[in-house]
Parts: C-alpha cells; structure tokens; sequence
C-alpha cells in the first residue's frame, strides 16, 4: 500500500497496528535471535554455547532421518501454500518467512551430519529453498481455464500460433511484430492441433525453467569447479538470480550459446557463436542488439591475460565481437522485418514512446522505484566483487579492470532509460543484461577463475558468510514476494461463457460485418471458438503499444473501422474510461488506453453481454 492509499485508513507507510497481532509468530522469532545475541557477549554465554552444541549433537544422531525430516516439512509447507492450507501457529507469516526459517533449519540439519562445514550447509539448504520457490511459483501457472489468466498470456499464445496461421487459420498472417524469438520458442505445441490449453500453459512453464537451468548449467560448467556442492549451489543462485529481472526465457537463449560456444584457444569458432547468438538477439529484442558481443568480450577479458601483448594485438578481438554482433543483429532486424509482413514502423515503437523519468524513484506503479529496486538486487555482487579485488587489483592490468566496469555501467544506464519508458518500469527486465553479466563476472571473481596478468600476487580471497547469505537471500525474498497459491478458477462458468460466445458468433451474419477479438484472441488458434475467420489487426498487447507510441496513422484507420462499424461483433475487456493521474500505478498507460481505444470503442459501439467475472464484455454496433 501507498502512502497515499494508506492515508486517513488507521496505517503509517502500509502498516497498521492490527498487524502486530497477526505478525505474532514473527517477533517471536525476532525475540529469539535478539536475546541470543545479547547472550553472545554476556557471561552466560558459555551456557548458550553448549546448549546449541547439544542440540547439533542431537541432531547428527537422527543421521539420514533429518534430512528425510526436513524434506517432509519442505513438502508438507509447499503443499499448505499451494492449497491455501492453513497451519497452526504458522498461519499468519510471511511465505517468505516461513521458507527461510526452514532453510535454517535445513543448514542445522545438514551441518549435524558432519559431511560438511556450517557454511556450505547454509549454502545448500539455501539452494534447495530457492530451486523450490522458482518452481513452485510456476505450478499455479498450470491450468485449464480457458480464459487469459493475466494481461498478456492471450496474446503470447496467439502470437506463437502466426508461425503456423495457413494451417491454423486458413490463411497466411502477418508475424508478431512484438517478441518474436518468444512466439517462436512458444509454438511448438501448434505442431500438434487441438491440444488442450493446458499443455500450451506447460509448455510455457518447461520453457521458463527450462531454458534458465539450462543456462546456470552453462555458467557451472564453465567455471569448472570440483565440488559437487559447490556446482549445485551455484546452479541454484544463478537460476533465483535470472528470475530478479525477470531474465526473459527467449532472451536466455543468447547467454547460453555464447557460455556453451566461447573457447579462448578458439576464437575463430568462437566469433561464429557471436555471430548466431547475435542474430537470434537481433530477432528478439533492441536493447538485445549487442549482449551477445559483449558477453563474449566480458568471458575473453576474464579468461585471457593481456600479458606482455600490445593493445591492438588483446583488444583487437573483443572490439570486433562487440562490433560484429552489433552488425548482425541489426541485420537480423532488418531481414525479419521483411519476411514477417508487417510495416517498418511496428519495430520503432519504442523509440517513439514517452519516458517516465519518476519511474526511476518511488512511485506508486513501482514502489520504491527502479533504482532503489536494482541496487538492491545487485548490490549484494557489488561487495563480493569489492571485497574480493581491494588489495588485489595490481594482479591484473588496469584497462582489463577499466573494460569490466564500463561494460557494466553502460548497461545498466541503457537499462535504466529502457525502464522509464512508457508501459515499463514495473520489474527489472529492461535490467536484464546487467544483471546477467555482472552475475558472470562475479562467479569468476568469487571462484578465482579470473586471470591474472601478474602472478607473483595472491587473489585468492575468502568471502564472509554474510555477503553469500546476502546474496542469496535478496533474490529469495523476491521469489518469495511473487509466490500466490493455486488459483481456484471457476472453469465451469467459464466453459459455459465460452459456449455462449460460440452461439453469438454462429448467430452473427458475415454480411454484417466480422467479428473481433481484441481480447482473448488465444481462443481462436485453440480451436475453443470454431468456425470464425481471423481479423489479423488490432489484437491488444499490439494495440496498447500503438496507443503508447502514439502511432496516428494505426489508430486512426482502427478508429475509422470503428465508426464504420466494420466489425458486427467485438470481444473486449471490460471497458475504462476514467483518467488517472501519474500518482496512480500506471495512470500514462491507462489514459493512453482510454484515449486511443477504450473512448473510440464506446462511442461506436455497445456492451450487448457482460462476462467481466472472466474478463470480457462482448459489444456490437450503436444502432
């Protein structure tokens, strides 16, 4: 809650004094650490110590029962959450909080087996914990409802279903002009017609785990480290990490060919990968255009010593990669636009679009703002990476250093205007690339995998506990924040509305004009609403982007086929037409909305059946 939602409702800054009965469970637990750490460094810590060391004891007696003891309270917490079951005592705290005190309890129970020290044991339970809350965020995900479960879901499917629009649609159609590597990857499941909803939402989800875990795989292997557990636990901090943007799946796509594909005795091969890595970057998204290049620089600095080399003799590679990638990405553009059908226009949107600089700070549309959010997720790499080179950086030369850093800060300043553009800055996914490769840099860093010009100096370098647990718990209490249970959606109703629209269009006259699906276009690509032929324009992620980037000439002919009543039936969310202002979350992108769309539509148009319960009212021409 806002400060000014909150004001005059009995809460300062979102909290509210009732909360302290309902957040019981977690002062105690405050209570508890406060008093052991007072205890610390009174006399009687001695008692205390030896009480703890009992209970370690008693804990490596139970052996392999209190790590099946642990996993059963691990199931059994991820099944209460899911399913909305409530549990005594518990009931009342934080998801997060819940997970995280048994991630303690996890490292007890591991460090009681005496197999590993206490640290490694927090760093593993950790692990577990975080792998669990990625997946567990996705099963609700899962579903039969026939509706668009959020604000875009509809679309992703019905753009995947253009890759195949002659034999969907009996027609060709124009490609997705927005995300297409991300259409793409989501076809597969249109190989095979008819198949449920449910699978294509699978199939999303295999995508997004997936694609991430196959690229903590591809950092793991890389920095070739012995120790098992030490390999899984990076494996899990890299994949909870990718998820803070989030890090888009098809996006992933490029860290994991340049990882899998860069071989510093090989660069010839290598800068083919750049290539390829590059092209697919090229398809999926502008502020992609150079990762690709840059991440190959990032891995040639840190693996290749310049040693006694002349400038141009080291940095002549790195250069051409970032220059190289850059070219063909920009072909890559070039050439889809070409082949998808669609004018050149519909790929300058963002370019065009306003900035909404106060999106950077506090705001309502994003809380303590972009800056405040991406230094907290990064923050943590920032002084391990510190604590790891101060004292050290003579090992290595300066413009290696000087590279580093200015690749970083020139994409996090890219990433930070993308941000206030209109219709972002409600996550860090315009942060994705920064995020991706300081993880990259750090892991080297952190595992001493970064080499050194100078040998004579040691840059082996302990990290305390602290920062590890730091950096695991602030992608953890993120997760943790997005987790919701398993949505009980009234599929009956749902079906039996999704009749109804199928008798309204069967009823509908083709001389009468066709009929538009502006929401919930996955219907038809489905083959949940029969016997309809598909109007290609004016679907409405795409629609949105038009009334964000105020492109006159698409909304005007969408306003044209308005007022002449081109189409007898429209299916619509539910229609808005109050202005907000910027303290409002999103107001800019709802009175774009309201301007270029939803004011249009009802000034031509009527709401003939109400299904807000599923998102969607049905309207025909005024009369």
């Amino acid at each position: 809650m806002g400060l000014k939602n909150a004001w005059g409702l009995g809460s300062f800054f979102g909290f509210s004094g009732s909360m302290l009965l309902v957040l019981w469970p977690c002062f105690l637990i405050s209570f508890i650490c406060l008093l052991g750490l007072i205890l610390q460094y009174s006399r009687h810590f001695g008692v205390v110590d030896n009480l703890i060391k009992k209970i370690v004891d008693a804990i490596s007696r139970l052996r392999g029962f209190g790590i099946i003891l642990f996993f059963i309270l691990l199931l059994l917490l991820t099944y209460c959450f899911l399913f909305n079951v409530s549990l005594p005592l518990v009931g009342e705290m934080p998801v997060i909080s819940l997970f995280g005190n048994l991630g303690l309890l996890g490292a007890v129970i591991l460090s009681g087996t005496r197999k590993m020290k206490p640290a490694l044991s927090l760093m593993i339970s950790f692990s577990i914990i975080s792998l669990l809350l990625v997946i567990v965020s996705y099963v609700p995900e899962i579903n039969s409802y026939p509706f668009s479960m959020d604000w875009s879901e509809a679309t992703r499917f019905y753009d995947a279903s253009l890759f195949f629009s002659s034999q969907i649609y009996g027609k060709s159609a124009p490609l997705p002009a927005l995300d297409p590597t991300r259409a793409f990857l989501q076809a597969l499941p249109f190989l095979i017609s008819s198949l449920p909803i449910w699978i294509h939402r699978l199939w999303r989800v295999m995508l997004w785990l997936g694609i991430t875990f196959l690229a903590a795989q591809s950092l793991v292997k890389r920095v070739k480290l012995e120790n098992r557990w030490l390999r899984f636990g990076l494996f899990a901090w890299f994949t909870i990490f990718s998820f803070q943007g989030p890090v888009y799946f098809h996006l992933m796509v490029v860290v994991i060919i340049v990882l899998l594909a860069f071989d510093r005795n090989r660069l010839g091969r290598s800068m083919i990968f750049v290539g390829l890595a590059s092209l697919w970057a090229g398809v999926s998204r502008v502020n992609w255009f150079p990762v690709a290049g840059m991440l190959a620089a990032v891995l040639y600095i840190l693996e290749v010593p310049q040693g006694d080399k002349k400038f141009w003799q080291y940095w002549g590679w790195p250069v051409m990669a970032v220059i190289l990638g850059l070219a063909l990405a920009f072909g890559a553009q070039t050439a889809y636009l070409a082949l998808s059908g669609n004018p050149a226009e519909y790929y300058v949107t963002s370019f065009n679009s306003s900035l909404l600089w106060y999106r950077l700070f506090p705001s309502e549309a994003y809380g303590q703002g972009v800056i405040v959010l991406m230094l907290t997720a990064s923050l943590p790499l920032w002084l391990i990476a510190i604590w790891c080179l101060v004292g050290r950086t003579r090992a290595w030369r300066t413009l290696r250093l000087l590279a580093l850093l200015s690749i970083l800060l020139a994409l996090m300043t890219a990433g930070l205007i993308v941000s206030t553009k209109i219709g972002g800055g409600n996550n860090l996914h315009n942060l994705d690339s920064y995020l991706m490769i300081l993880a990259v840099i750090v892991t080297y860093i952190v595992f001493n995998r970064f080499e050194v010009d100078d040998l004579t100096i040691e840059t082996k370098s302990p990290v305390p506990i602290l920062l590890f647990v730091l950096a695991f718990l602030v992608p953890m209490i993120k997760q943790g924040n997005n987790l919701h249970p398993y949505q009980v959606m009234d599929n009956e109703k749902a079906w039996e509305n999704v009749r109804i629209v199928q008798e309204l269009v069967d009823n509908i006259d083709p001389e009468d004009g066709e009929v538009l699906f502006i929401q919930n276009r996955h219907l038809l690509p489905l083959d949940l609403i029969k016997n309809i032929e598909l109007v290609p324009e004016y679907e409405k992620v795409f629609l949105m982007e038009m009334a964000m980037s105020e492109n006159e000439d698409y909304l005007n002919e969408f306003q044209t086929d308005l007022k002449t009543h081109r189409f007898a039936l429209i299916i619509m969310e539910p229609i808005n037409l109050i202005i907000q202002t910027s303290s409002d979350a999103f107001g800019e992108e709802n009175n774009a909305w309201v301007e270029s769309v939803a004011q249009p539509l009802s000034e031509s148009y009527n709401t003939v059946l109400d299904l807000s319960e599923n998102g969607m009212i049905i309207m025909a021409p005024n009369k």
